[in-house]
C-alpha cells in the first residue's frame, strides 16, 4: 500500500491542483440571470459588472438572408438557443439571419456577448459592426467555412444604453443547424477571464492525460508482462485529443490554422477509437472474451473511424446516432466481461469497473447532449479524467504486487545459489580421493598445493536490480556458459560461489590459472555479454598460489565442502585490487615465481611496497595480455619508469617517484596505474608538507 500512495502522489496532486484551479474559477463570483427575449426585444434589469445573462426566447428571424435584424414585410420569430429547423425554414440546412434589441445597457460599460459553438458557422454584428465570427457564413456548402470555437464579441452600447445583435448563422455541414447552447451577456472583462480560465484547466487537464498516458507506456516498456497497460495508453491519448477538439477548443488555439475538416475528424474519431481501445484493453486484463462479438466490435469501430476519415462531413454527422450506438455496444460488452471478472475474482476487476461506470454514466450524459435533448456542454472528457485517475491507481497497485514477486523471485534465487553449494563437482572428488560422492563423509579433507583464482562481477548489483528476475537468470546463464568451458579447459574447479562472484581452483602449475584468467578476459571483451543496453559484464581476477586445506564439514543432513587457506583470502584481495588499480587480472609474487614460462605474458609490478595478507606479504603484478595490442606496446615503453618510480615509493623518493610517473604518462597519458600513482604522490607530499609547514626544502622530500 505503501508503494501505491508514493506512485499515485504526483497524479493526485495533479488532480488537488486541478480542483484548486477550478475553484477560483471567476464566473463562479458572478450573480447569473436568465431573462427572456419577448418578440425581438430584450430589456435588462439593473445591474453591474457582477451580473451574468443567459439569454433565451424569440428572436426576430429572416430567413435566406445575412445581415437584416428583422424583416419589416412580415415580422417572423424564432427561437435562440434552437435548431434551423425549429423556424419557417423547417429544415437544419439553410441560413438566416437572428436580430436582437438589448435595452438598459450602461453606455459607459464595456460588455461582451459570449455565443457558444454554432453549427455550422456564424458572424456576430453589433450596432452595424462586425464583432466576431466563427468560421465564415456561406448560402451554400462551397461558400461556407465551418467555425472550429466559440465567440466572445466585444461592445459598448449607444448612447442610450442600446445594442441591435445580429447574429448570422448558416449550416451546410452538419445534422443540426444553430445552438442549444444559451447566449450569454456579461461584462466584457469577467467572461474573457473566465474563457482563459477554461483554456488553461482544459489544458492542464489535457496535459494530465498526456502524462497518464505516458506513465502507462513508459510502464509497459519497463515490465512487458502487463501489455494491457498499453492499450489504457492510447484510450488516454484518445480522451487527451477529444479534450482538445471540444469546449474550449484548445487545439483550435494552440493550431489556429488547422483544417475544419481534420478538426471535424479528430472530434468524432474519438468515440470510436476510444470504445476499440478500451475494449482491447479490457479483453487483454482479464484475457476474457466472447470472440465473435469482440472481433465484430473491433471491425465496426475500425469501420466507423475509416467512415468517419472518408465520408462526407454532413454524412457523418447525420449517422453520429450509429456511432453511439456501437459505443454503448462497446460498453455493454465491456460489462459482460467486468461482471465474469468479478465472479472470477478476477484482481482489478472492481478497480475496472468502476471506471466503466463512470465512462458510461458520462457517455450517457454525452449523447443526450448532442441530440439535444437536454442541454448542457459534453462532459465525457471530464469523467474519462476521473476514470483515468482511477485507472492509474489501479495500475500502480498492479505494479506494486508484481514489483512484490520480482521481489520474491529474487529472494528465490537466492535460495537457489544456495542449494547449489551442496552439490560436488567431480574434480572435487578426486582432489579427496573419492570415486563417488556417496563416499563423501563429514570430516573428509586433504591438504593440496594449489592455485586459485578468485573473480567478480564488476557492478553486477546495479545491473541486476535493473532486471527482471529471469532476466538476470538468463544474464548468468550466459556468463557461467562463457566462463565455465574456460575453467574447466585448463583443468580448474568452481570451488564455491560468492554472490555474483566464484573461485576456482587449478592443481596443474600456474601458467594453466594465468591462461585461463586471460582467456576469460578476452572472451568477456569479444562477446560483450549484456541485456537491455545496460553496460556489458565485465570481471576482475586475482590468483594466487600456495597450501589449502580441502574437506567437508556439515551433517548427516547437509555437507559442504570448505577450502581453509590464507591463499584463497589473498586471491580474493588481489580480486579486489583490481578496482583499485583499474586494471583486470593480478598475481601474486608466487605465482610470478612459479610461472614455467614468464616470458610467455606481459606483466609488469604494480605495487612494490609488500602488500600485507592475514600472514604474509606479497608484491603485486598486473597481467595485461588481455588488453589491446596498441595499450601492450604502451605498457612495455612505461614498464621502466614505472619499476622506477615504485622503487623510489619504496624509498620514500617522493619527488624522484613523481618524475618518472609524468615521463610515464607522457608515453601513456591514459595509463590508469601511473594516474593511480600520480595522485597518491600528490597526497602524500601534500600532506608531509602540510605537517612540516615552513620547510620548503626539496631534499625534504627525501623521507
Amino acid at each position: 500500500m505503501k508503494k501505491i500512495l508514493l506512485g499515485a502522489s504526483p497524479f493526485f496532486c495533479m488532480f488537488l491542483m486541478l480542483t484548486f484551479i477550478s475553484r477560483e474559477k471567476p464566473i463562479q463570483n458572478l450573480r447569473e440571470h436568465t431573462v427572456t427575449v419577448q418578440h425581438g426585444l430584450l430589456t435588462l434589469p439593473a445591474h453591474n459588472d457582477r451580473d451574468v445573462f443567459n439569454i433565451k426566447g424569440q428572436w426576430h428571424f429572416t430567413p435566406h438572408q445575412f445581415y437584416y435584424f428583422r424583416d419589416n414585410t412580415r415580422p417572423l420569430y424564432a427561437p435562440l438557443p434552437g435548431r434551423l429547423s425549429e423556424t419557417s425554414l423547417k429544415n437544419d440546412l439553410g441560413y438566416a439571419s437572428y436580430g436582437l434589441r438589448v435595452v438598459g445597457l450602461n453606455p459607459n460599460r464595456v460588455y461582451g456577448l459570449q455565443v457558444n459553438h454554432i453549427l455550422s458557422s456564424c458572424t456576430i454584428v453589433i450596432n452595424g459592426v462586425d464583432r466576431a465570427g466563427q468560421g465564415q457564413p456561406g448560402i451554400s456548402a462551397k461558400t461556407e467555412i465551418p467555425g472550429k470555437t466559440i465567440s466572445i464579441a466585444t461592445f459598448k452600447p449607444s448612447k442610450n444604453g442600446t445594442a441591435d445583435i445580429i447574429i448570422n448563422i448558416s449550416n451546410f455541414h452538419n445534422r443540426y443547424g444553430g445552438t442549444d447552447k444559451s447566449i450569454i451577456l456579461g461584462s466584457a472583462e469577467m467572461l474573457n477571464r473566465s474563457f482563459v480560465f477554461n483554456l488553461l484547466f482544459y489544458n492542464i487537464a489535457s496535459t494530465v492525460l498526456l502524462l497518464f498516458s505516458m506513465f502507462f507506456i513508459i510502464l509497459h516498456l519497463n515490465y512487458k508482462k502487463m501489455p494491457y497497460i498499453l492499450w489504457f495508453a492510447f484510450t488516454a491519448i484518445t480522451i487527451s485529443i477529444r479534450i482538445s477538439v471540444f469546449y474550449p477548443h484548445i487545439l483550435a488555439y494552440i493550431w489556429p490554422a488547422i483544417p475544419w475538416k481534420l478538426y471535424f475528424i479528430l472530434r468524432y474519431t474519438s468515440m470510436p477509437l476510444a470504445a476499440l481501445f478500451f475494449t482491447i484493453f479490457i479483453n487483454k486484463m482479464f484475457n476474457i472474451q466472447y470472440k465473435f462479438v469482440y472481433r465484430g466490435i473491433i471491425v465496426l469501430c475500425l469501420l466507423s473511424t475509416a467512415f468517419i476519415v472518408t465520408a462526407p462531413t454532413l454524412l457523418v454527422s447525420c449517422y453520429l446516432y450509429i456511432q453511439q450506438a456501437l459505443l454503448f455496444i462497446a460498453i455493454i460488452y465491456d460489462a459482460a466481461i467486468i461482471i465474469r471478472a468479478l465472479v472470477k475474482r478476477e484482481k482489478s476487476a472492481v478497480w475496472i469497473a468502476l471506471v466503466l461506470c463512470i465512462l458510461a454514466g458520462f457517455a450517457l450524459y454525452d449523447t443526450l447532449v448532442s441530440q439535444w435533448v437536454v442541454s448542457g456542454k459534453l462532459l465525457l472528457q471530464e469523467g474519462a479524467m476521473v476514470a483515468i485517475i482511477i485507472a492509474v491507481i489501479m495500475s500502480i497497485d498492479g505494479y506494486a504486487k508484481a514489483i512484490h514477486q520480482i521481489e520474491q523471485l529474487v529472494e528465490e534465487l537466492k535460495k537457489i545459489q544456495t542449494a547449489l553449494r551442496r552439490f560436488f563437482p567431480n574434480q572435487l572428488l578426486m582432489f579427496l580421493q573419492k570415486n563417488s560422492i556417496t563416499e563423501i563423509n563429514t570430516g573428509d579433507s586433504s591438504e593440496l598445493s594449489m592455485t586459485v583464482l578468485s573473480i567478480d562481477i564488476r557492478s553486477f548489483t546495479s545491473i541486476s536490480e535493473q532486471l527482471e528476475p529471469d532476466e538476470v537468470f538468463v544474464l548468468l546463464n550466459k556468463y557461467f556458459a562463457l566462463v565455465a568451458p574456460i575453467i574447466r579447459k585448463y583443468g580448474g574447479v568452481i570451488m564455491k560461489f560468492l554472490g555474483d562472484g566464484f573461485t576456482a581452483l587449478f592443481s596443474e602449475k600456474p601458467d594453466a590459472a594465468v591462461l585461463c584468467g586471460i582467456e576469460i578476459q578476452k572472451k568477456l571483451q569479444e562477446e560483450n555479454i549484456q541485456l537491455r543496453n545496460l553496460p556489458a559484464i565485465r570481471a576482475g581476477i586475482g590468483i594466487d598460489t600456495g597450501k589449502i586445506l580441502l574437506g567437508v564439514i556439515g551433517s548427516d543432513s547437509r555437507l559442504d565442502s570448505v577450502v581453509i587457506s590464507n591463499t584463497c583470502y589473498t586471491a580474493e584481495e588481489l580480486q579486489a585490487a583490481t578496482k583499485v588499480y583499474s586494471n583486470t587480472i593480478i598475481i601474486s609474487e608466487s605465482i610470478l615465481k612459479s610461472l614455467q614460462h614468464p616470458e610467455n605474458f606481459h606483466i609488469r609490478c604494480i605495487q612494490e611496497a609488500p602488500v600485507v595478507t592475514e600472514t604474509e606479504q606479497t608484491i603485486i603484478y598486473e597481467v595485461y595480455d588481455c588488453d589491446a595490442p596498441d595499450i601492450q606496446s604502451k605498457k612495455q615503453k612505461t614498464a621502466s619508469y614505472i619499476e622506477k618510480a615504485l622503487k623510489k615509493i619504496k624509498e620514500k623518493n617522493y619527488a624522484n617517484a613523481q618524475t618518472y610517473i609524468a615521463k610515464s604518462l607522457e608515453i601513456f597519458p591514459d595509463d590508469p596505474l601511473a594516474l593511480y600513482y600520480q595522485k597518491e604522490i600528490q597526497e602524500i607530499i601534500y600532506n608531509l608538507l602540510r605537517e612540516r609547514g615552513s620547510q620548503n626544502s626539496p631534499s625534504f622530500l627525501y623521507l
